[in-house]
């Protein structure tokens, strides 16, 4: 998340390298979590980018105090749009055990009216919005067929 240029990025919460640190002595398949919020807009104050990041703490972090995990908020604007980039290492801090802050199955509903929720109350531009959808559908089995010839 910090392989950009000068400019391109910004860490606005967090220590990268602590976050890092704390990934790396995991002993475990997956020592970290990423993910990244994207919005069309390319920049929004900083007041709301600060309450977006604490409502997503205390959505998918639900039920832990701010000493119990880690995470590190890095800003990227190098795609013409605002992208707020989390990195957690997997690691509940005050027990050692493993941390899992998504699970696809059980969270993809909260991901969801999560963006929604956030979309609305900030009036941001939604990616469900009817006008974006495509036009044009294309079958899956013609595609399928096009990459075989």
């Amino acid at each position: 998340m910090l392989n950009k240029p000068e400019g391109e990025f910004r860490v606005l919460q967090g220590h990268p390298e602590l976050s890092v640190g704390l990934a790396k002595a995991m002993e475990s398949t997956n020592p970290y979590t990423v993910g990244c919020l994207s919005f069309e807009e390319t920049d929004i104050p900083e007041k709301d980018k600060k309450a977006i990041m604490q409502r997503f703490e205390e959505s998918f972090l639900a039920g832990l105090d701010a000493e119990q995990f880690n995470i590190c908020w890095i800003e990227h604007t190098d795609k013409g749009r605002l992208e707020l980039n989390f990195f957690v290492p997997n690691v509940e801090l005050s027990t050692g055990k493993r941390l899992n802050l998504y699970y696809d199955r059980v969270d993809r509903h909260l991901a969801e009216n999560f963006k929604k929720a956030i979309n609305l109350e900030y009036d941001l531009t939604s990616p469900d919005d009817p006008q974006k959808r495509q036009t044009i559908s294309i079958e899956k089995s013609y595609l399928r067929i096009q990459k075989m010839l």
